[in-house]
């Protein structure tokens, strides 16, 4: 390429064309050493080069893995870099960088000296994302109190910082100051506690997502201080392996004023907003609700001790808002008006406590205090929920739950009641009752409500073989099921309901550990569509995740095919050098406008990489998101925007209805 001294429109014209994509096949020392790198020796292309990175509205070093090895010397060097170009070009040059997208993800040699460095000269950043920078602690060098401060920061993601330590944590958050920060991953900071969480909301009233996933030394009261203070924002909120939290004393105060309503002759205060049902509904609503409460208040010894401590609690929540709001000047933490957890969307509760805790009657305040806008609920591990809690957070939120994780329930509902158990689920997309075990009586009946199901786990259960069939034939939409240890099953009947029910058009089958009286074989011809049957992937499957990783890498500009052995590099044109991924990259072109669920199935592996797209307008997004396709036709006119690449699969046709999964899948 040869490049004219005083013209560098050229060089300008194909970045522009090609996007910030094209600096990711520059080895790191050409875009660190400049001049003295041969593949940047040019004056006018090596200038050109980082006034086109000073443009950049996104700058990610996560995808290749040769800029993944960067450290705070080298990223230091390159912000600085930018900046003299910019300076040189333009005399008197003042106007910061502009990125606003800061990808750092996977950067293990970042301690944080280059980070605060660029957020120093990032004013505009809006998303940074350190995931799984494995030596970033904060402690040293973000001491200065505001000295990086980001106005406009709303997505910070510090998930898998291990070297993050309380002290750091707090450091970190009194720098930045990210009063309109809305996203916040703290999921596997194992040191953090309650004292670095009330600094945390100090700053951040306005939280809307907040990941406490993995850390063990969090307590109820920390939790507490977040849901009660960001109680008018808080969307999605997970708790998941937090051994510390201790949910009774939380929600003691406000189970014990619910009880009391729902034991009142006017009984409709217990009662959701915008009730579904008749007198019939109502009556078994307020049953479930009761029997519950009742037995939470029961299974405590010391239920006196804990409601003193609840209503402790709360009588400190509120003096810290009244706090907090009058040294900030906001009038959003203080007031009466707003209940914790009132506005949660996405809830994780997995295997959060221990098992000498009892949480029955907690998700029915959850769902009373939340009042029927819950989307998500993952309540995996805990074996002391009762079904009656289950019962009543569905028929709360019968219109919104889409997604529902309750396996390792043991308090099974009766004959009677298992109705309504599953009557109230009857909106639900995807379903986990694995360990579920009473399918006998009315419980083969009840379940034809569920016929709008798009994932179905019943694993290690004793689900009878004609309830599974009559499922089969109600769900015409169903991508995945998995019956895996259900020794009362036999294969012949899983093909027999294909029989029954045309337009099943499986994605992943497990049925590991049945009667396999059918072989393997013949079940995969039944089912032409499988990309994945017992775990392992079918050839159909292997040649669809070889066709999406190469179209993805051709998109993020990655120099292999991800996984890619000898003859597989690829060349200039697109095309790879091994033929069979030639025809995989062909039968991509079939599906590069429909969801990439139809390649990546339901699995979360690295071949299931992708660019992910939130929704505001149909609510997708905190770890959820919508693929490239559904993005573009699905969401056509809606707030969509991206939040970078990722693995895993798209949730849009759990969430919304998708248009890009056409009955042709199989083909």
């Amino acid at each position: 390429m040869q490049l004219a001294e005083d013209d560098p429109s050229d060089l300008n014209k194909v970045i522009a064309a090609v996007g910030y994509q094209v600096f990711s096949f520059f080895p790191l020392g050409s875009l660190i050493n400049g001049h003295r790198s041969p593949l940047l020796v040019n004056t006018i292309f090596h200038d050109s080069v980082f006034q086109s990175l000073g443009q950049l509205t996104s700058l990610s070093l996560s995808q290749c893995s040769h800029l993944r090895r960067i450290d705070d010397e080298q990223l230091i060097r390159l912000i600085r870099n930018i900046v003299e170009v910019g300076e040189a070009y333009h005399p008197g040059y003042t106007r910061p960088i502009k990125v606003t997208h800061l990808d750092l993800s996977r950067c293990r040699f970042l301690v944080g000296e280059g980070v605060h460095f660029c957020l120093k000269h990032m004013p505009s950043v809006k998303r940074v994302l350190l995931s799984s920078a494995t030596r970033f602690d904060a402690n040293h060098h973000f001491a200065d109190c505001g000295d990086a401060q980001t106005n406009e920061l709303e997505y910070l993601d510090v998930s898998d910082c291990p070297a993050l330590d309380n002290i750091g944590i707090k450091r970190l958050m009194t720098t930045i100051q990210g009063k309109i920060l809305r996203h916040l991953d703290f999921s596997g900071c194992s040191e953090l506690i309650d004292d670095s969480v009330a600094g945390t909301v100090a700053w951040c009233a306005n939280l809307e997502n907040l990941n406490f996933a993995g850390a063990l030394n969090i307590t109820s009261f920390g939790v507490g201080i977040i849901s009660y203070i960001c109680r008018k924002s808080l969307r999605c909120l997970s708790l998941r392996d937090c051994a510390g939290v201790h949910l009774p004393k939380l929600l003691m105060a406000a189970s014990d004023e619910l009880i009391d309503l729902a034991g009142s002759e006017d009984d409709h205060m217990a009662l959701p907003p915008h009730f579904e049902g008749d007198d019939n509904d109502r009556s078994l609503y307020i049953a479930a609700l009761c029997s519950v409460l009742v037995k939470m208040m029961r299974v405590h010894d010391n239920v006196v001790e804990i409601l003193h401590l609840s209503q402790r609690y709360m009588t400190s929540f509120k003096k810290l808002a009244h706090k907090w709001s009058s040294i900030w000047g906001s009038s959003e933490m203080s007031g009466e008006d707003g209940r914790m957890f009132g506005q949660l969307e996405v809830l994780d509760l997995g295997n959060v406590g221990n098992d000498n805790i009892h949480l029955e009657g907690c998700l029915a305040t959850i769902a009373w205090l939340n009042g029927g806008k819950l989307k998500e609920v993952d309540l995996e591990g805990l074996k002391t929920v009762s079904h009656f809690d289950v019962s009543v957070l569905c028929s709360t939120a019968r219109v919104n739950i889409r997604r529902l994780n309750a396996s390792a329930m043991t308090d099974l509902p009766s004959e009677h009641s298992s109705c309504f158990f599953f009557h109230t689920m009857k909106n639900i997309s995807e379903l986990d009752l694995s360990g579920y075990n009473h399918w006998s009586g009315n419980s083969g009946v009840a379940i034809v409500f569920l016929d709008q199901l798009k994932s179905l786990k019943l694993d290690d259960t004793n689900i009878k073989e004609a309830v599974l069939v009559t499922v089969l034939t109600k769900c015409k939409n169903l991508l995945r099921l998995s019956v895996r240890g259900c020794t009362g099953l036999t294969s012949s009947k899983l093909c027999a309901a294909k029989l029954v029910n045309n337009y099943l058009r499986l994605l992943e089958l497990d049925c590991r550990r049945i009667n396999l009286d059918t072989p393997l074989w013949k079940i995969q011809r039944v089912y032409p569509s499988l990309l994945k049957l017992n775990n392992r992937c079918t050839e159909l499957g292997k040649k669809r995740a070889r066709a999406h990783q190469a179209r993805f890498s051709w998109r993020v500009g990655a120099r292999e095919l991800h996984g890619g052995g000898k003859g597989k590099k690829r060349k200039r044109d697109g095309s790879v050098t091994n033929s069979s991924n030639k025809l995989d990259v062909l039968n991509e072109g079939i599906f590069a406008n429909r969801c990439s669920i139809l390649s990546t199935g339901f699995s979360c592996s690295k071949s299931s990489e992708q660019e992910m797209f939130e929704c505001k307008t149909c609510s997708i997004g905190f770890g959820n998101f919508v693929c490239l396709a559904c993005s573009k036709k699905c969401h056509e006119g809606h707030d969509v925007f991206s939040v970078g690449y990722g693995l895993g699969c798209c949730d849009c046709c759990i969430f919304s209805s998708c248009q890009c999964i056409y009955d042709d899948i199989g083909v």
